[in-house]
């Protein structure tokens, strides 16, 4: 047995020719498969199979070769991805809806008419078995415009396979119905879509976005897998119960638990460790049973599948063997054997590719004919291209400075020379125009396409230009000289990326954009506080009908103290908002009382102070000048080609507004808003890369040692490729090397400096600071602002604050500071695991020891001081070889600070401590965290811990410790639910809501002005900001007006057409908020499109507020309109013209009349209108001719 590297001794072999050679029962192998060269052999293999089977190691792995598999396809061919199983089924953690969703959809692929031609799995799917063929086909439905489908057996099937009916379809597996209405959303489906029907005929078929629930494009046919492995038919119900049974009289288990297990099974509840009982619905089968006989099995790196494949087996029965003598199935019941592998191999066709291959002379049995390859094996002559991404990262670090791509432009020549065409493949469309426009300003010349490689390159040289720039999901790229081509990804140029799925900016429409929180009552539930606008603080009692002079409308039934009621019709909606204030019970207000209106008058003056102190600062900072930074060049664009993300909209919008404050004449005074983990680090990265290059020293002002520390290590690491100098300069520095740093900044050897309040004492001189970047500004001192106030004045200031502001904040004060809102979050960097289990000190050790192993740290979060070092010495027990270190409040602070920064640094591996760690702790290297008793935890508390892994490109876990359901309160119960239910890395809009926002008026108002805002209503606090703001600035102010209604025609939204209240609340108030015809024609469509054909109360409603719009443009305060009367209130302020209302009443032979109060009363003959709202809608045309220019 020998090591054999591919030297070029062994005989070169071509795809195709390996693809011919394959024989059943027998393995074929190659050596010298580097970078994606096993996806060029998938490609040649589905040319002459039917189907392809791709096994990879582990699920890292899987995921490139789908996407290299996804790239190098011909068009039409349909793939597939069968994830891995990441618990244990021994495991006792909460089910994985999710995963169990995604599994179901690729099942549910491979089992269809037309199945998937190219499979992709990492090697431990193929050791678990999985739901029958039978089950997934049976419950799988097709549907299809112009089909019959019976929508109350169909809504049957769905609840039978795991459907959940609600009132909105915003995740996977949930449907819901509205009359002629199916909403459903598949786990096939990447959007949900929205079926109409005409009786039992499918009239369309329509994707729709699960955010704002808008249609978005028609489809023919649609097709609908399970949404739970385990089905709840009766004969499976009844098996499962006799399965259970046998199982607890073989280990004579108490009758009592016999009953509570079996309940808990076939009841179908989500208890810890459910997905255990499978076995007890369906025998599970092999992988084998959904694969064609005659379908290539490709082992990619055959000695690690197989490796995996064994330890996975090893891993099982030590699982099992764990559990002892307790009512769980056994090995055999969800995995396969050694045996089971061994046929699945020898009855198909097999390719091993092997990077290097470990060679046998004599004969091989089972497994092992894989993983040993026989001697004088063919090579494929594939290289990948680690030798020139250590060519350019070893440029970088030498000699920076537009150095950097000189490998790559050497390599590009050599591969021209050896009459190699050579294609770069980006991520996204803007990457490869930023790595197009790099190249050619050195004079090279190139074709820029885009989605992919033209139609003939991989097999016609002819159509292959000599250099190529496009986009395409290329992970790994390969030099193939036998083939004549090379692929390149921007990876392997600019450093490791990690791919976001968020939201293109065109794909926004402008309405999700304008929803906010406090504009969402879809959460209101009776009991709840409100704040009106004009009565203050009361409790929300529910939505009622009340019928008055025969007509019906829909009121808010509101208490005030003193049991006060108070009756709010729909249309005047806008003026109530949710209560957001820190109290849980806050004091109600007295109808006609004065209390509230003392607080009005009290938020009048200090917004007012808020609004002189804004327009000082806004005046000083205009009159200041300073020297123009040169423009952009190609070291800024290389420098931000190596960010490993792509960046949101919202990121791209706030560096190009830096950007463009760095080029003009005045200095830069920016805040930059957004949440955890949005990106506001690297714009402020680019402007100090930007403003370094230029020759100015940056400075980087920190409120604490520990995020000073965390900032260096960040930037240090991204400009380490570049000649700038970044120090850093706090209490944890040696008087030497805070000695050195301070000489640097004055003689400019130190281009950037990082640090706390530090740097701005007195003894800190700067030869020439150009850049301020201030990290979290409200939590200086008074002190240390005064002198930031001073340096702004100065130089450029980049502000960043982790507040997520609120849209009518954000209005209130753009224009008197620059800001940029970073609101888009990035969904699924990578997103976070979350799983729930109970006190398992088995899943615990496995989850430490698997982060230890590829080199990564852990939090472990235990609240009770008093009981932590317990936790510790306990986790020292279980995984001796982690360093563990304890943190809290109550140490002191030196010791405390000194405990983070040697996690930070990486002294210990584990960090057991309290929920301080829940705000600025940025730790890449921590991807693991376990929060011990989570049931105790608030739900936003509990989101801000999550946020503290999955900095990086690892997976990150995120372990909820909690009791037996039956041990917590209903809230805790939901409180988890809803965290595991929202996965997703940006989902603290979904989870914090309203607590949320108001933290972030908090920290830009100041704490008393919070107090304040929450008392009036945060809402009318921001209108009355703006109002001083234009009030200071001499501009004129007009107070806005909610005109009164009253018609004699019912407008309402009909409980059988929006039967959810929530949602209906939600309608009502965006109608009552519409500031335009065009908002309210964009409601009337979405409803029609979320609800089907308006009856004839909505129209009349959505006539109504049309006609709303138009008395607020009156000035009017009200309206009561009838068949035979209209009478309209103006206000003083009216922009009628006088002449003319005198003209129209004088003109009107008596049917117009003023009153000296500014009530204009219009009576009209019988017949002469329909109805109340077409009297008022001829009044407001008559009155809009009387308007200047009318």
């Amino acid at each position: 047995m020998l090591l054999v590297d591919d030297d070029g001794r062994n005989p070169e072999v071509d795809p195709d020719s390996l693809a011919e050679s394959l024989r059943v029962g027998e393995p074929s192998h190659a050596s010298g498969a580097l970078g994606s060269a096993a996806a060029l052999v998938a490609r040649a293999l589905l040319r002459r199979a039917r189907s392809v089977v791709w096994i990879s190691a582990d699920a890292e792995l899987a995921t490139r070769a789908a996407q290299d598999a996804a790239f190098y396809a011909d068009e039409g061919t349909r793939l597939a991805s069968l994830p891995s199983y990441e618990q244990s089924p021994w495991a006792e953690v909460a089910p994985d809806r999710r995963a169990a969703q995604a599994r179901l959809a690729a099942l549910a692929e491979l089992a269809s008419d037309a199945p998937p031609r190219l499979l992709t799995l990492p090697a431990s799917a193929l050791l678990r078995k999985v739901v029958p063929l039978a089950l997934v086909r049976s419950q799988s439905r097709r549907i299809a415009v112009d089909a019959d489908l019976d929508r109350d057996a169909f809504a049957r099937a769905l609840v039978e396979a795991g459907y959940l009916r609600s009132p909105l379809v915003e995740d996977p597996g949930c449907f819901a119905i509205r009359g002629a209405l199916l909403d459903l959303w598949s786990p096939t489906s990447p959007k949900p879509v929205r079926v109409e029907l005409y009786g039992d005929a499918v009239l369309s078929i329509k994707e729709f976005d699960p955010d704002d629930q808008r249609s978005l494009r028609e489809l023919d046919e649609v097709v609908v897998a399970p949404a739970r492995e385990a089905p709840s038919g009766a004969d499976f119900v009844a098996r499962a119960r006799e399965r259970l049974r046998d199982l607890c009289d073989s280990i004579d288990l108490a009758s009592s638990k016999t009953r509570a297990l079996i309940d808990d099974v076939v009841g179908g509840r989500s208890f810890l460790g459910a997905d255990g009982y499978l076995p007890a619905f369906v025998e599970l089968v092999g992988l084998e049973a959904y694969l064609a006989r005659d379908a290539v099995v490709l082992v990619e790196d055959p000695g690690t599948v197989v490796a995996e494949l064994r330890a996975g087996l090893a891993r099982a029965r030590e699982e099992r063997a764990r559990r002892g003598r307790e009512p769980v199935f056994d090995e055999a019941s969800f995995y396969v054997d050694t045996q089971a592998l061994e046929r699945f191999f020898a009855e198909r066709r097999v390719l091993c590719l092997h990077h290097g291959a470990v060679t046998a002379t004599g004969p091989l049995e089972g497994l092992a004919k894989l993983e040993l390859a026989p001697e004088g094996l063919p090579s494929l002559g594939v290289s990948d291209h680690a030798a020139l991404e250590r060519a350019i990262r070893g440029m970088r670090h030498e000699r920076g400075h537009g150095q950097t791509l000189d490998p790559l432009v050497a390599q590009l020549g050599l591969w021209s020379e050896e009459g190699l065409s050579t294609a770069l493949v980006a991520r996204t469309h803007a990457q490869a125009e930023r790595l197009a426009s790099l190249l050619s300003h050195r004079s090279i010349q190139l074709e820029l396409a885009q989605d992919g490689l033209p139609a003939g390159y991989l097999d016609d040289p002819s159509k292959r230009p000599p250099l190529l720039v496009t986009t395409g999901p290329l992970a790994r790229g390969l030099a193939a000289p036998r083939a004549g081509f090379c692929l390149v990804t921007e990876e392997e140029i600019f450093g490791t990326r990690s791919e976001r799925r968020a939201k293109r900016a065109s794909e926004r429409s402008s309405s999700s954009k304008a929803r906010v929180f406090l504009e969402d009552l879809r959460s209101l539930a009776p009991g709840d506080f409100v704040v009106h606008v004009e009565h203050g603080i009361g409790r929300y009692l529910g939505l009622v009908h009340r019928e008055i002079s025969g007509v019906r409308l829909d009121l808010i039934h509101l208490e005030y103290a003193g049991g006060d009621k108070l009756y709010l019709p729909v249309y005047r909606l806008s003026q109530l908002e949710k209560y957001a204030g820190q109290e849980a019970t806050p004091k109600l207000h007295r109808l006609g009382g004065q209390s509230f209106a003392k607080s009005k008058a009290r938020a009048a003056r200090e917004v007012r102070k808020m609004a002189d102190e804004l327009l000082k600062l806004y005046a000083e900072r205009r009159a200041a000048t300073r020297e123009q930074l040169p423009p952009v060049d190609d070291e800024y664009r290389a420098f931000e080609a190596t960010f490993p993300f792509e960046e949101t909209p919202d990121q791209l919008q706030a560096i190009e507004d830096v950007e463009r404050d760095l080029a003009l004449g005045t200095p830069m005074d920016r805040l930059v808003c957004g949440d955890v983990g949005f990106g506001k680090t690297e714009v402020a990265m680019r402007a100090a890369f930007r403003v370094a290059n230029a020759g100015r020293q940056v400075a980087v002002l920190c409120p604490t040692t520990v995020l000073a520390l965390q900032h260096h290590q960040s930037f240090a690491q991204r400009m380490s490729a570049w000649p700038v100098t970044v120090k850093s300069l706090s209490r944890f520095s040696t008087k030497a090397e805070q000695d050195a740093v301070l000489k640097g900044l004055k003689d400019g050897t130190v281009d950037v400096v990082i640090g706390t309040h530090r740097l701005l004492s007195k003894d800190v001189h700067y030869k020439r600071l150009g850049l301020l970047v201030v990290d979290e500004e409200q939590r200086f001192g008074v002190t240390h602002k005064e002198r930031i106030k001073q340096i702004r004045s100065k130089v450029d200031v980049l502000t960043l604050s982790a507040t997520p502001i609120p849209r009518t904040l954000q209005m209130a004060v753009t224009g008197l500071r620059d800001m940029s809102i970073i609101t888009t979050p990035p969904v699924d960097r990578r997103a976070i695991r979350t799983i729930v289990t109970k006190h398992d000190e088995a899943s615990i050790r496995v989850a430490v020891e698997r982060e230890l192993d590829r080199g990564g740290q852990v939090f472990y979060v235990h609240n009770r001081v008093e009981a932590l070092y317990e936790r510790a010495q306990r986790l020292k027990e279980l995984v001796p070889r982690a360093r563990i270190a304890v943190a809290h409040g109550q140490m002191s602070e030196a010791a405390l600070e000194q405990t983070m920064v040697d996690f930070v640094e990486g002294e210990y591996d584990v960090l057991c401590a309290t929920a301080i760690i829940e705000s600025g702790l940025d730790i890449p290297r921590a991807n693991t965290i376990i929060v011990d008793r989570a049931d105790l935890f608030g739900l936003a508390q509990l989101y801000q811990l999550r946020g503290r892994v999955g900095r990086a490109r690892e997976r990150a876990y995120c372990y909820l410790v909690v009791p037996p359901p039956s041990a917590m309160t209903d809230e805790a119960r939901a409180r988890i639910d809803a965290l595991e239910r929202h996965t997703e890395l940006g989902s603290g809009f979904q989870i914090a809501s309203l607590d949320l926002e108001l933290r972030g008026a908090g920290d830009l108002l100041g704490a008393e002005q919070s107090g304040t805002a929450a008392q009036v209503g945060f809402e009318t606090f921001c209108r009355m900001l703006d109002e001083a703001v234009h009030e200071l600035r001499g501009e004129p102010v007009r107070h806005e007006i909610d005109p009164e209604l009253s018609v004699d025609e019912e407008a309402l939204l009909p409980d059988d057409y929006v039967d959810d209240i929530g949602v209906r609340l939600s309608l009502y108030k965006r109608l009552a908020s519409a500031e335009g015809d065009g908002e309210i024609d964009e409601l009337a469509i979405e409803m029609e499109d979320r609800f089907g054909p308006a009856p004839e109360a909505t129209k009349r409603l959505v006539k109504l507020m049309r006609l709303k719009v138009e008395l607020r443009r009156l000035r009017a305060l009200g309206c009561e309109a009838t068949r035979r009367s209209v009478t309209v209130h103006l206000a003083d302020d009216t922009p009628i013209s006088t002449d003319k209302l005198l003209a129209l009443v004088q003109g009107s032979r008596g049917a117009y009349k003023l009153s000296p109060d500014m009530r204009l009363s219009c009576r009209f003959a019988e017949g002469q209108t329909t109805g109340g709202l077409d009297a008022m809608e001829q009044t407001l045309t008559a009155l809009a001719r009387t308007l200047p220019g009318g």
